[in-house]
């Protein structure tokens, strides 16, 4: 129970400080109780995931019996809502400053606390009503949030695109919610440990997947993602990447893991769909020239990744193989780990270059490593972990899920795992070229504008959440066999007969990856230190640097570089969604040219907007229906009784012949 009563006290104060953000002397008030609210969370989590100790609070909600519990799972996703909210906050008080332009620094403060202590109550809830209850605070919050500069045309589209989507997939999970309250007797979510029932099971699995996928962002439901992580401040941003999208990955182990059966064939499909999904996301990360859409088309990517994961868990669990099962969930949650560690460090460092330059274009920037320093090196492990390069942490969720993937195939089963292997590869490989791209025209070369010529570092508070972020990247993969036993106890609560197989089976391995990555590293800054010194000794004296050769120009421009489009041009010229805009040389003496690139999302902007917006046309004939009377309007409600008293009369006849059960 002491796990239980540190978080929610932790989202008490949370609500506290979004409540203090609003009164006068806000900014004294409102950042301690946030930083004592998560390091609360923390520890609760903490404490649950390395003790094991759980705790259930009983009580009724809307006429119901309801429960918050804590457990293993929870406990998992708990763990990096607060540490990336905490440094979030730490993080806001200097990027968006509580006397931002247009009165908004109060309003995001409230609405980011709200938002903290809604996702803690939805990790915790236990019973179906409650749940959607603190499921909707979480979407409305997440919407005010990302319309926080609600002045731009862009930023509004984006966020009500954002809320058509997040009450579409609502819709589904309360049908959902009335399945499985069929299948368990009530409302509350316990275990169900009666007889199996096929149709109900996969109905229940279905919406599930549907429900749950439009927050995670698998595609197709993840058209609202890239606006609206695009749209939001940088801090937002990394919440929403790193925490919001992970509750839809949470809800899908939390309903599978309360099912006592899974059909065979739900693993394999999941296993596509999330190699479809990375492999999406991927491409049209490397595609793009906006950096804050660059990162949320790569956090599609690495949802991709953990729906591969736990697709392979759910093929483990329906075939009744333990090692199968512990190595896909096991993948998949330490990918949930790792992926709110570096996503969030790659928004925040966005966020700083962003508040230096005021420019999302790769185009407009370049030669920032030496203008933000300290942004660059914290930013780099950042890179190099998104890369799945030891020795950060998402090469060991990657390399365990390589070990499921290569298990699955040596067992002949499913054969979706021989697509997602070779995906899961090539996403490796163009993760690597996309984020090279990232860094080399943002913080490389030389400066394209004066905005990037006058950047400089940003404030301590937001390079301190940088640094600490950094180093959990880090620690993530050199400590990871210490991690082990945590996530044993999660797999234990999705397949009991998988409990305690990783730290038997594969922890040796990862104590050896760590412990060489680690001397690689010693060795690395030793070498990198003793150079350094040996430089210095050499040249004591101050010799001027020659000039780089100019390539036969005798004033090289900046214009003359290589470019973010011309990079990616062979990959994105494969991607559907790409227009090119291009002025023709057309004289022997001409006038300047242009050349412009824009990539439209395919599925999101190309295929679904277009259809919404003929619907949503159509729809508005309904309006014809309010003509403002209020005798029509009495005369819909006598109309809407008598079809309820047609139906009450009407439905034993109706089940008897269907065939169904009163």
């Amino acid at each position: 129970m002491v796990a239980l009563y540190l978080v929610l006290l932790g989202a008490v104060l949370w609500l506290g400080s979004g409540l203090a953000a609003l009164g006068r002397p806000s900014e004294r008030i409102s950042l301690p109780l946030s930083l004592l609210g998560s390091g609360l969370g923390v520890a609760g989590a903490v404490l649950c995931l390395v003790q094991g100790s759980a705790g259930a609070m009983d009580f009724h909600f809307a006429g119901f019996p309801a429960r918050m519990a804590i457990d293993a799972l929870s406990a998992a996703f708990l763990l990096p809502l607060h540490i990336v909210a905490g440094l979030g906050a730490l993080y806001g008080s200097s990027y968006w400053p509580m006397d931002a332009p247009k009165g908004t620094g109060r309003s995001l403060r409230f609405f980011y606390a709200l938002l903290v202590s809604a996702m803690s109550l939805v990790f915790l809830a236990r019973q179906g009503i409650f749940f959607l209850l603190a499921w909707e605070i979480m979407a409305v919050s997440a919407f005010f949030l990302v319309g926080t500069d609600h002045e731009d045309a862009k930023v509004r589209r984006a966020a009500w695109t954002y809320l058509v989507a997040t009450h579409i997939g609502t819709l589904i999970l309360t049908a959902l919610m009335v399945l499985l309250a069929r299948r368990s007797g009530g409302w509350l979510w316990i275990p169900i440990l009666g007889a199996t029932s096929p149709k109900l099971d996969m109905a229940i699995l279905v919406l599930a997947l549907f429900g749950f996928g439009f927050k995670a962002g698998w595609i197709p439901f993840h058209f609202w993602l890239p606006a609206a992580h695009a749209g939001a401040p940088s801090h937002v941003s990394a919440i929403l990447s790193a925490v919001m999208l992970k509750s839809g990955i949470y809800g899908v182990l939390r309903v599978s893991g309360m099912l006592p059966w899974i059909p065979a064939g739900v693993g394999g499909v999941l296993l596509l769909l999330g190699a479809a999904t990375a492999l999406y996301g991927v491409f049209y990360a490397l595609a793009e020239r906006d950096f804050k859409r660059l990162l949320a088309y790569s956090s599609v990517e690495n949802i991709g990744v953990i729906g591969m994961g736990i697709g392979l868990g759910l093929t483990g669990r329906a075939t009744h193989d333990s090692w199968l099962t512990a190595l896909g969930f096991g993948s998949a949650l330490l990918h949930v780990w790792n992926h709110a560690a570096f996503k969030s460090l790659l928004f925040f460092g966005a966020g700083s270059v962003l508040h230096a330059t005021e420019t999302r274009d790769m185009e407009k920037l370049g030669g920032l490593a030496s203008r933000m320093p300290r942004t660059a090196r914290l930013l780099f492990p950042g890179l190099l972990a998104v890369a799945a390069l030891p020795p950060f942490g998402a090469f060991v969720s990657e390399w365990v899920l390589y070990r499921g993937l290569f298990a699955a195939l040596m067992r002949g089963y499913p054969w979706s795992a021989g697509l997602a292997l070779p995906a899961l590869a090539v996403v490796g490989g163009l993760a690597a070229v996309a984020f090279a791209k990232f860094f080399g025209f943002v913080f490389l070369g030389t400066p394209r504008s004066a905005a990037a010529e006058k950047a400089h570092d940003p404030q301590l508070p937001m390079l301190i959440a940088m640094g600490i972020l950094a180093t959990i990247c880090l620690a993530l993969g050199l400590g990871s066999a210490w991690l082990l036993p945590a996530v044993d106890r999660v797999v234990a609560m999705l397949a009991p007969g998988a409990s305690d197989l990783l730290v038997s089976s594969i922890g040796h391995e990862l104590r050896v990856i760590g412990g060489f990555s680690g001397a690689v590293l010693v060795m690395g800054g030793l070498a990198w230190s003793w150079t350094r010194r040996s430089g210095k000794a050499q040249n004591s004296l101050p010799e001027p640097n020659p000039p780089t050769w100019g390539c036969g120009y005798i004033a090289p421009t900046a214009r003359m570089q290589y470019s973010a489009d011309s990079f990616s041009d062979g990959w994105a010229g494969l991607l559907p969604g790409r227009r090119i805009r291009m002025r023709r040389l057309k004289a022997i003496f001409p006038t300047p040219s242009t050349f412009h690139t824009e990539l439209i999302d395919s599925v999101g902007l190309g295929f679904l907007e277009p259809r919404i917006e003929r619907l949503a046309e159509r729809s508005l004939r309904l309006r014809k229906l309010q003509p403002g009377y209020l005798t029509i309007y009495l005369l819909y409600v006598l109309l809407a009784l008598l079809g309820v008293f047609l139906w009450m009369l009407l439905r034993p006849w109706l089940m008897l012949l269907l065939g169904w059960p009163p």
